[in-house]
């Protein structure tokens, strides 16, 4: 079936290589297969653009446009939101109490430096991933 498809030439080509390569012994493999690789990828193509050209009815191959992105349903942006938004006022409050002591059957809560250091980072965190997911949108 290969050799009934190939063209003259080609087969040649090939025929040649082998007969080269034999000749010439080990020391060019690389560079007769190499060779070798070219041509045959070369004809791979050809085959490949008559294939679809006949799918397209005459039509010459295009090379493919990219596949633009699936477009996402309105609902992710919203959930991603309103996502971000529970974990942060979530992370908020858990580091606001966490410091909360028990002083003689009360609790007292301080907020010290290091919480609102904390809060702010768990803010900043959530804004980039929002903003970052707002440009992958565009």
């Amino acid at each position: 079936m290969y050799r009934v498809c190939v063209d003259t030439t080609t087969r040649e080509d090939i025929a040649a290589a082998t007969a080269v390569h034999r000749d010439l012994g080990p020391g060019y493999t690389d560079a007769v297969s190499e060779a070798l690789v070219d041509r045959i990828g070369a004809e791979i193509d050809k085959r490949v653009d008559a294939r679809l050209a006949q799918r397209g009815a005459g039509v010459p191959a295009a090379p493919a446009a990219p596949a633009a992105p699936a477009a996402r349903p309105a609902w992710v942006p919203v959930a991603i939101a309103a996502g971000s938004m529970g974990c942060g006022v979530a992370a908020t409050a858990i580091v606001t109490y966490a410091a909360a002591t028990n002083i003689n059957g009360r609790f007292e809560n301080t907020v010290s430096g290091s919480q609102v250091l904390l809060i702010a980072l768990i803010w900043a965190v959530i804004a980039v991933v929002n903003v970052a997911y707002a440009r992958r949108q565009r």
